[in-house]
């Protein structure tokens, strides 16, 4: 509202040359309390008002004293197009208002602004009243005493009670033949589902909260689910409710938009913008439904048209491009003569209700996932340049969202980097879900990657099922041993590389996903390509940014900070204290670990729960990684140069010793050491070693 449309046009105005009896006569005449004054030119410099007229008279003036010399020179004067909201507030009685040209456009009294405020007011209470009575939802408000202060006819109808009934009375005796007993005023909550005669109603209840602190009622809102089967809805908190009505239209989870007889959108609420997507609601509000002809918009011009071509009610469902449900209500409020006044519509999104129907498959699905997966507790270690450029190529990729396709040997720790990824990109707090490909059965693999409808198939669940990437949507997919994926899904996954779309088994209609994969393989997909067992178009597709890890032999520098990092971990784990001597040291930094990280991990911790003593020596070790030492050519650890006689008798020594404490047999000792049991018990008394320890000494 601007200042123009509230202010006293064209006032009577005075001169300075002019008497105060001419100034009482335009008081008079025109039944104000203050005038203008305009100089010789027309403008504006100064003001009188009755009151200063009196002072003057009381002062000694006569009524034959100029204006000049009794009027107030010091005045604000304000723009005739400024809003009403910027001048509403200020401390003054009266203003004096212009036009774009500076010259005198009219006056505003105070009296003038509580007038116009007063009848503005009254308008809109009317308007927000017919608007709320048309609203499909029963809407009950009770306000501070616990009294019914509102009772809409949607309430009456759901309810079958009358309004003259309850309203004015306590609100005690209405919740307790609805079903809900009693409430707690300041909470804002989901009642629940009632059934009230032949209607199935869920209730939601919110507070009208003058501020924080300060409760002034609470408000019911009923929806009617009785012909809606699919649909189990809560309507969501209404907020900042005041004792005006349309803190409560302003207020309701379902949009509402009201448009004019012509077309022009009279009023939009804030969860009307909230479904559509809007960042602002009321950049629709005061447009004609005309201008909105495309978008989620247009849907309002169809509701219109419909409407005021016969018909009372019109219902739209609507799918979006995201995969939302949408239902638009349009209902037509009678105005004069019967015809079309006003049309209210309604916008509910169901997206969240159909979820519910999902909501027991998807929490088994996602703990099924989470129990599944669990994220690396520290960093990667990585001493050598190999594993340094593999973890600085995978916090490099983690940056964007590229298809990352790790290789290498089984048990080097591609899941490790794939969490590390994960862990440092932008989803890092959303899913990030394992997915074994040589794990899951071929049958079930496409069920469970891309999940299945209602009755897909016999034996499937009865309500559906989420798959797994549609579960990971928003976060990262590992897809693990990708070189054993049947060829059947493989052209299944390469359309979701390309469009991230899937459809479930069953489904014709399309889920959009938002997903990053990560493939990891320990084989030579090349050669599977050659073999026509894996698809080339995938193989590029996945191998966008490829990262090598290599084998653990081929990186030793790795090896003692691998062997010190899970010894720590173990001896925290079983409250342990144990430590490797120096040449156990050695013997697993010349180890070739053919099963990797993974095999060193199973060595330490059962190295750490199995030696009885606090320091881990060559002959704590287990007689298979001896053994496989010997096989692969162990190979000493030489500080200094010494004469090859007394290095080769010294070696034989240490490994006779070893071999005796370990085994505590000549024969075992003897297979182990690759020579017979008696030349082993020879070479042992020939050292002075004691073999009287051995179970087979005596026989020899």
């Amino acid at each position: 509202m601007l200042v123009k449309q509230v202010m006293l046009e064209n006032p009577q105005t005075l001169y300075p040359w002019q008497t105060l009896a001419d100034a009482c006569e335009v008081y008079r005449r025109q039944g104000v309390n203050c005038a203008p004054v305009l100089d010789g030119d027309g403008r504006v410099i100064g003001i009188l008002t009755v009151f200063q007229v009196l002072q003057a008279l009381q002062r000694g003036a006569s009524f034959d004293t100029s204006v000049g010399q009794v009027m107030e020179r010091d005045i604000m004067t304000i723009d005739e197009d400024m809003h009403f909201n910027e001048v509403s507030n200020l401390p003054i009685d009266r203003l004096v208002i212009l036009n774009r040209q500076g010259r005198l456009a009219g006056v505003l009294t105070r009296i003038d602004l509580i007038n116009k405020v007063h009848s503005a007011l009254e308008a809109t209470e009317y308007k927000l009243a017919v608007m709320l009575q048309s609203v499909h939802n029963g809407i009950i408000a009770v306000d501070a005493r616990g009294d019914v202060c509102h009772f809409n006819a949607a309430a009456e109808k759901l309810t079958g009670i009358p309004a003259v009934k309850v309203l004015g009375r306590p609100a005690g005796p209405l919740l307790k033949q609805l079903g809900l007993g009693q409430v707690n005023p300041g909470v804002d909550s989901f009642l629940g589902r009632f059934t009230v005669g032949d209607r199935v109603l869920i209730i939601r209840q919110s507070p009208i909260q003058k501020d924080v602190d300060q409760v002034q009622g609470f408000v019911l809102v009923l929806q009617d689910i009785s012909e809606l089967e699919d649909i189990s809805s809560q309507l969501d908190s209404v907020r900042n409710l005041n004792k005006e009505l349309v803190g409560v239209i302003q207020s309701c989870y379902d949009g509402i938009v009201v448009i004019d007889r012509q077309g022009n959108i009279e009023r939009v609420n804030a969860s009307y913008g909230r479904i559509t997507g809007m960042d602002s609601p009321e950049e629709i509000q005061g447009k004609n439904v005309t201008e909105l002809a495309s978008g989620q918009h247009k849907h309002l011009l169809q509701i219109y048209n419909e409407i005021m071509s016969g018909k009372s009610l019109v219902n739209m469902a609507v799918h979006t491009e995201d995969g939302e449900e949408l239902i638009f209500s349009g209902s037509a409020v009678a105005g004069e003569g019967g015809q079309v006044g006003r049309i209210v519509v309604n916008l509910r999104d169901i997206t969240e209700l159909n979820r519910f129907k999902e909501e027991a498959a998807r929490a088994s699905a996602e703990l099924k996932e989470l129990r599944a997966r669990r994220l690396a507790d520290g960093e990667i270690v990585a001493e050598s340049p190999l594993m340094r450029r593999a973890v600085e190529q995978a916090l490099r990729v983690a940056t964007v969202d590229s298809t990352v396709l790790i290789t290498g040997p089984s048990g080097v720790g591609k899941e490790k980097l794939a969490k590390l990824i994960h862990r440092h990109s932008s989803r890092a707090d959303k899913p990030f879900i394992e997915i074994n490909c040589g794990a899951i059965p071929e049958s079930l693999l496409e069920s469970e990657l891309f999940g299945y409808e209602k009755g897909a198939f016999t034996g499937a669940q009865r309500e559906g099922k989420l798959g797994l990437l549609e579960i990971a949507s928003g976060g990262t997919v590992f897809l693990d041993e990708i070189g054993d994926m049947p060829l059947n899904l493989q052209v299944k996954l390469l359309r979701v590389l390309q469009e991230q779309i899937i459809y479930r088994v069953g489904g014709r209609r399309p889920i959009k996903l938002d997903i990053r994969i990560i493939a990891a393989t320990n084989k030579d997909l090349k050669r599977l390509i050659a073999e026509k067992k894996f698809r080339e178009d995938l193989y590029y597709r996945l191998n966008v940014v490829p990262i090598s890890i290599p084998p653990l032999k081929e990186r030793r520098e790795d090896i003692l900070p691998l062997v010190t990092h899970f010894l720590n971990r173990f001896n925290a784990r079983h409250g342990t204290k144990k430590r490797l001597g120096m040449e156990t040291c050695r013997l697993l930094e010349g180890y070739s670990w053919p099963g990797n990280v993974r095999e060193l991990i199973n060595l330490i911790e059962r190295l750490v729960i199995m030696c009885e003593e606090e320091v881990i020596e060559p002959h704590h070790l287990p007689g298979e990684f001896v053994e496989a030492l010997g096989r692969e050519g162990w190979r000493p650890q030489i500080s200094e140069i010494v004469p090859l006689q007394e290095a080769r008798e010294a070696t034989e020594k240490e490994l006779i010793r070893m071999a005796l404490e370990k085994y505590h047999s000549l024969r075992r000792a003897g297979q182990v050491l690759g020579i017979s049991h008696s030349t082993l018990l020879r070479k042992a008394r020939q050292y002075g070693l004691v073999v009287q320890n051995c179970t087979d000494a005596v026989q020899n």
